[in-house]
């Protein structure tokens, strides 16, 4: 019986280099990384001693390579709707791929999105001393770290990632998150700017912008950038209730609440964005319509106390103003 895959090595290295090009947007791997990138890096922890071989490099075996490629086109099928089966083929594929990048990231990014994040930050760690230099994996790594509550290792990632792809808008927009979370919104305000200043047409930046903004009290350009955030996604719902919640602030209720009716018409279970619409309705004069809203709260599910408790707490309190 022939050997095809003996028979077919360009189509081999055209198969490796298909799995290089989905690792190359944020890969920046290269022996001649600027002195002031590599002192900036070795402070933050994410220098290598040496520059690990990229994907391919290793791979001899036209037959095995591809095979290897089938198998992680089955793992990337799998991930969407049933992404705890693709993690053992990935698991699989990273033991035997130690040299690989993609292979080491999709693992971790796996492992992530199926819950697992203590495994996933021991995998994500493992790559960012291997590829120290490779931005997107830092960033991701710092959405992990952050996800799992590490917020230290979470800047430390993201300003990594920044220092190698300094035009990095998601970077930007990581690291602005993670300065929310530590209580630094002047930072997030810096970082968010930039994010938005290198991908203006994303929505998702000039809503978390706005948010900064209107933590630092600045009212205005906190509007402004919700009302941009909404110019580029009508449905923004997070964009629509941080505009709402500005208003309400601004003691502009009556025009809070269209924009809080629209943030709960676009997402049904957005129980903050409903609770925030009572309160509006509530300013607003609209006492029957806030108790509505306030009661509807009430049957949200468990996990959302802290809304529940509010919204029976303001409940309480229109009942013993009657």
């Amino acid at each position: 019986e022939r050997d095809v895959a003996s028979a077919q090595t360009a189509t081999a290295a055209a198969m490796t280099a298909r799995i290089e090009a989905i690792h190359a947007t944020g890969k920046a791997s290269k022996p001649n990384v600027a002195p002031e990138i590599q002192e900036r890096l070795r402070a933050l922890g994410y220098v290598a001693s040496s520059v690990q071989p990229t994907v391919g490099s290793n791979a001899t075996n036209p037959a095995r390579m591809i095979e290897r490629w089938n198998q992680f086109e089955e793992a990337l099928s799998l991930l969407g709707d049933r992404p705890a089966a693709a993690v053992p083929i990935l698991a699989r594929l990273a033991a035997e791929n130690r040299d690989g990048p993609v292979f080491q990231t999709t693992y971790a990014r796996a492992l992530t999105g199926t819950g697992q994040i203590k495994a996933a930050l021991a995998a994500y760690r493992d790559a960012a001393r291997r590829w120290p230099t490779d931005a997107t994996l830092l960033h991701d790594f710092a959405v992990t770290a952050r996800e799992a509550g590490d917020l230290d290792e979470a800047r430390r990632a993201d300003e990594a990632a920044i220092a190698i792809a300094p035009a990095s808008p998601i970077a930007h927009n990581g690291a602005g998150l993670v300065a929310i979370d530590q209580h630094r919104p002047a930072d997030a305000v810096r970082e968010f700017e930039r994010a938005t200043a290198l991908d203006p047409t994303n929505a998702s930046y000039w809503t978390n912008l706005g948010n900064a903004k209107r933590e630092v009290r600045d009212f205005a350009a906190a509007e402004q950038a919700y009302r941009r955030a909404l110019d580029l996604d009508a449905r923004g719902s997070d964009a629509a209730n941080g505009l709402g919640v500005l208003l309400v602030e601004s003691h502009r209720p009556a025009e809070a609440v269209p924009w809080l009716e629209r943030a709960v018409a676009a997402s049904p279970d957005f129980v903050e964005a409903r609770l925030n619409l009572g309160i509006a309705l509530q300013q607003s004069g609209q006492i029957d319509d806030a108790a509505s809203v306030y009661r509807d709260v009430l049957h949200a599910p468990a996990r959302f106390a802290r809304e529940r408790q509010a919204a029976a707490a303001l409940l309480a309190s229109l009942r013993a103003a009657r």
